[in-house]
């Protein structure tokens, strides 16, 4: 449709924008045309920026945290300095709020992870108390390769005995997104070679492979040619907390689990139901959160502990006042199964977690619950049908939907799913969608508020999806 303006079809208007940006003349060009176009261009420039998704901003980002000049970090380092921790896609934010609350600095989001600021005391205290984060990484070196001698050079070049003495043990891990460097466990075994004969050059003797207890564990990521090296603090990934010590079919990870929790924006004052709990883990998360106690709390490890700078007495400082922050709120969460096996790991987790003073048990089917309290929060994970077989998936959805609406006015509902097509089946709009995975599977976690009184579900409007 050409809508006219000042005499000039919109068509028109946008032809002689093309000549008016080329330089032609335009003191004939009426004042509204050229008003329109001014308006039309930078209007059409601030729709572009507008278009760009969520994942296409924390790619940029991370691509902007690749170009920071990352700081020579030694251990005889003092004072602040630059630390990444990673995460799952789509906790970024969540992460970056934890990181902000706990007194990082420079907090900044980039995809599946958070740059930050902090001393030596922050570190132990972001491995102990972060429950979104997987890994915190100290970056300390870089440089550009493009071919498998340049990547050898650069890294050979590096004084390693900065971090490593000869009898101390090494392990690698990298990740390549790069048309020059396509298999990561190869980028690996040249960062392994390149260090073990720097040490041999000089003592004809070399450094270890450990991959399970190592003194250094050093991280390796390239992005195109960029090369980037940082100490791995954490050790083992920090989702495996030390408390699930027993697991059913497709559980959820300990951290996507807590990502969940700090989404739902659950208050522990209300009631909390994990639905379809299998091994208790959103239970557990929401039990540790609403508590204040420490994601890593029952973990006896982390690699920073093998460093030579490792400062025992002030971990034990972090430590204590992180157990002096734990509160004992009157909290109330169920975890239900339909499964006598899934309960019975449950219940062993939850109390080797020590929360089983604020979680009970039912062992029904999610269909048959009954809540007496006018509000609260349920959090589903049920059968994506990927890995765990069900007969008629869209019929179970469907029935989730229908519990919602007819037992559960004025509860929020959080489910998430990689089975896309079935959720639809639940009937419900969703108030927000937010795109996460649970190990290789994309999945969606979707919130439905069921409002109690005359509001009617079927007229609710979804915002935009994240």
């Amino acid at each position: 449709m050409n809508k006219k303006q000042g005499g000039v079809s919109h068509h028109d208007a946008i032809g002689m924008g093309l000549v008016f940006w080329n330089g032609a003349a335009t003191a004939a060009m009426p004042s509204g045309v050229l008003i329109f176009l001014i308006t039309f261009f930078i209007k059409e420039k601030s729709n572009g920026l507008k278009a760009q998704s969520k994942e296409k901003l924390l790619a940029d980002r991370d691509i902007k945290m690749l170009n920071f000049d990352i700081m020579n970090y030694t251990f005889n380092t003092t004072g602040d300095f630059e630390m990444k921790a990673t995460t799952f896609f789509g906790l970024e934010e969540v992460l970056a709020a934890e990181l902000r609350k706990l007194g990082a600095q420079d907090a900044e989001p980039f995809k599946r992870g958070v740059s930050f600021k902090g001393d030596l005391g922050f570190l132990y205290k972001a491995n102990l108390c972060l429950r979104t984060a997987l890994r915190i990484l100290v970056p300390f070196h870089k440089f550009t390769a493009a071919n498998e001698q340049e990547l050898y050079d650069g890294i050979k070049k590096y004084n390693w005995e900065e971090f490593l003495k000869l009898e101390d043990t090494l392990a690698i891990e990298a990740v390549a997104n790069s048309e020059h460097f396509t298999h990561s466990l190869y980028v690996e075994q040249k960062t392994k070679d390149a260090i073990c004969d720097q040490f041999r050059d000089k003592y004809n003797a070399r450094p270890s492979v450990d991959l399970k207890s190592p003194t250094i564990r050093i991280y390796v990521h390239i992005f195109k040619e960029e090369v980037s090296l940082s100490l791995d603090s954490s050790g083992d990934i920090l989702y495996k907390r030390g408390y699930r010590e027993d697991i059913v079919e497709a559980p959820i990870k300990e951290v996507l689990a807590a990502g969940i929790v700090l989404i739902s924006d659950w208050q522990p004052h209300l009631p909390l139901i994990d639905g379809m709990c299998g091994s208790g883990t959103l239970a557990i998360e929401a039990a540790l959160y609403a508590n204040n106690i420490p994601g890593g709390i029952f973990r006896k490890d982390f690699g920073f502990m093998r460093w030579k700078n490792y400062d025992a007495a002030l971990y034990e400082t972090i430590h204590e006042a992180a157990l002096n922050r734990i509160k004992e709120n009157d909290v109330h969460i169920l975890a239900n199964d339909i499964s006598d096996k899934s309960l019975n790991i449950a219940r062993h987790n939850v109390g080797v977690a020590k929360v089983d003073d604020v979680i009970t048990f039912s062992r029904k089917s999610f269909f048959d619950i009954v809540v007496d309290k006018p509000m609260g929060t349920i959090l589903l994970n049920p059968p994506y049908d990927e890995r765990m077989k069900k007969e008629d998936i869209v019929s179970f959805y469907k029935q989730i939907g229908d519990k919602l609406k007819k037992d559960f006015a004025g509860w929020t509902c959080w489910i998430i799913t990689s089975n896309l097509d079935a959720a639809k089946f639940i009937g419900l709009r969703p108030t927000r969608k937010i795109t996460l995975f649970n190990g290789s599977l994309e999945c969606r976690l979707f919130k439905f508020e069921m409002y109690a009184g005359t509001k009617k579900i079927h007229k609710l409007q979804p915002k935009e999806q994240e």
